[in-house]
């Protein structure tokens, strides 16, 4: 069996769903028709969608399939990059809460705050969806104004809910700095603020971390991921993927990840707030292609290269899934998008397959340690591009800190909770 299918120990059927950590999708804008092909095909380690404001209506299929498959959908109304001005655009001009200009402080002040946030609401039912991402907004720290505003709309989504009687999940996305979650006090300030917030979830949305994050930044979110438990809801990391996503997973810091298709798996708010530049025209890149042996996202053109250099090498790294990709390698490279996630789905499957108690441990043995010696040996490969050359040696330096850090950390490791899973929804309406 190749080293890139990761086997399951049981049926789906057979395991308890209760257990069962948490994968969402932020759907790109011309990522539905992929997505539609996948939940088709009886894809169910996803637990939801995320969809942009501004795409609702170009995504009207996969919102309706998905509700009748017993997803979850969710409206990510966009207030944090509306509030920033190199965030705003035209189309989230036109969103009903949004302005010819980006947000600003008054905006979400008194009766026009309030209306704001009920057109959010009221967006959210209109096109049916079963969750929102409630309108918070990038944070410099605890005492950032905003912080005051976040939790009195909260308060007013979680009112317009009730007074409309609706059955609709709120989650609190809570978006700061790597190096303020690192610090002790910032951070237990900022929980402790957001306490008696309404929410259903929290989601960390935290400005340079993600797939590419070091061993010792994971081990810090992890480290503050932990302090969210006591809120007592559970705690999802979002914009994160890789190996990094996992460790947060399998170290039970959070009990769900969430990321795009095959990008958008970190997040950092700086082209947000750099002044508005003249858009240029252009569509979307191409997805690009999972190469999970070895951890790495890689254009088409550079996966279909590596996988050439040797049978050997191809017959490492080629999907042969047959469930994933029917064709093996030609699917893999013309249906990544698919490739990818249903490769991810499988990853956290096997986690959630695993025991807590030895979660961590199998994690660091089974996947860092693999990953880390498959890089090594396709880094020493002869033939490569330069530029498959040079991503292999930088994921090389990077990967053998990250298995130090995450071995240290199983060994010093003494959690004293576990963050609660995400209900499925099905679980939920049951």
């Amino acid at each position: 069996m190749a080293d890139n299918v990761i086997q399951l120990p049981r049926p789906k059927a057979a395991r308890p769903q209760s257990d069962a950590l948490g994968f969402f999708i932020r759907v790109g804008r011309n990522d539905h028709k992929e997505l539609l092909d996948l939940i088709a095909g009886g894809e169910d380690g996803i637990f939801g969608f995320v969809v942009d404001a501004q795409n609702a209506k170009r995504h009207r299929a996969l919102l309706a399939d998905a509700r009748r498959r017993d997803f979850d959908v969710i409206l990510e109304p966009k207030t944090q990059p509306m509030a920033l001005p190199g965030g705003h655009s035209d189309a989230l001009a036109e969103l009903p809460w949004g302005l010819p200009r980006h947000h600003t402080l008054a905006d979400f002040d008194g009766d026009e705050g309030r209306r704001r946030v009920e057109q959010i609401v009221d967006f959210a039912l209109e096109h049916r969806f079963t969750q929102l991402i409630g309108p918070t907004h990038v944070l410099a720290g605890p005492n950032d104004p905003w912080l005051r505003r976040d939790i009195q709309a909260m308060k007013w989504a979680a009112d317009a809910i009730k007074a409309r009687k609706a059955e609709l999940g709120l989650i609190y996305s809570m978006a700061v700095s790597i190096d303020v979650l690192r610090r002790e006090g910032e951070r237990r300030a900022l929980i402790a603020a957001i306490e008696d917030a309404p929410k259903d979830a929290i989601w960390l949305r935290i400005e340079n971390f993600g797939d590419d994050a070091s061993g010792d930044k994971t081990a810090a979110f992890i480290d503050a991921a932990r302090e969210f438990h006591h809120l007592g809801v559970p705690v999802v990391a979002d914009h994160v993927g890789g190996l990094p996503g996992l460790a947060a997973l399998a170290f039970g810091a959070v009990g769900g990840i969430a990321h795009g298709v095959t990008v958008n798996q970190s997040f950092s708010a700086a082209r947000w707030r750099r002044p508005p530049t003249k858009k240029t025209g252009g569509g979307p890149g191409a997805w690009r292609v999972y190469l999970g042996g070895l951890d790495m996202l890689v254009s088409p053109a550079e996966a279909g290269a590596f996988l050439a250099t040797s049978a050997r090498v191809k017959g490492k790294h080629a999907c042969k899934d047959t469930r994933c990709c029917a064709r093996g390698q030609k699917d893999m490279l013309a249906k990544s998008a698919r490739h990818a996630l249903y490769q991810q789905a499988r990853e956290i499957d096997w986690l959630s397959e695993t025991p807590q108690g030895v979660r961590a441990a199998r994690y660091v043995e089974e996947r860092v340690r693999r990953v880390s010696d498959e890089v090594a040996a396709a880094a020493a490969l002869n033939g490569l591009s330069d530029k498959m050359k040079k991503a292999l040696a930088k994921k090389q330096a990077s990967v053998g800190g990250f298995r130090k850090a995450m071995g240290h950390l199983v060994s010093e490791d003494r959690a004293a909770s576990v963050a609660i899973p995400p209900p499925r929804r099905a679980a939920k309406r049951s």
